[in-house]
């Protein structure tokens, strides 16, 4: 049962866990996870509010934020390979969609529906400025926009704030 608001201590603001008041109200607002140059051609281990995630750049350029343990078998997609398409599993060859999506077990027929009904948990990500922003909220089909900082801006002015 939630916590009604005045119920709500000091000590309840620093815990930001899913399913917390503090976790709650942060995951609705767009939050750095990265810079554009620390992603490489790897999959990067980083936690935000709790929660062990895995970022990575798919060959096509879109980023992808996808729970770091691969819900099959638990294993750490931080080793797992990026292909065209996404991210694979380095345990049973799972290839995870940008959004979540099971694209390919390796192991089923290919007219095989399975695939179709695994999900991953991930995360909507946007670059601006050469920073990573994620959005952690309940809205994830429908992410509120991601705002036009203009402190990301160079001082002259001349680079664009479109993400």
């Amino acid at each position: 049962m939630k916590k009604r608001l005045a119920e709500i201590s000091l000590g309840d603001l620093c815990r930001v866990g899913r399913g917390t008041p503090a976790g709650d109200w942060l995951r609705r607002y767009w939050l750095v996870v990265g810079t554009t140059r620390e992603l490489y051609d790897i999959p990067r281990a980083i936690r935000v509010l709790g929660e062990e995630l895995v970022l990575f750049r798919a060959p096509d350029g879109g980023i992808g934020l996808l729970g770091l343990y691969c819900p099959h078998r638990g294993a750490s997609l931080e080793y797992g390979e990026i292909e065209e398409g996404g991210l694979r599993c380095p345990y049973h060859g799972w290839l995870f969609s940008s959004g979540g999506r099971c694209l390919e077990m390796p192991a089923e027929p290919k007219d095989s529906r399975f695939p179709d009904k695994a999900k991953h948990l991930s995360y909507s990500v946007r670059e601006l400025g050469g920073l990573l922003f994620a959005y952690l909220g309940p809205e994830q089909d429908d992410p509120p926009p991601l705002p036009s900082y203009r402190a990301l801006a160079d001082p002259a002015g001349k680079r664009s704030l479109e993400a």
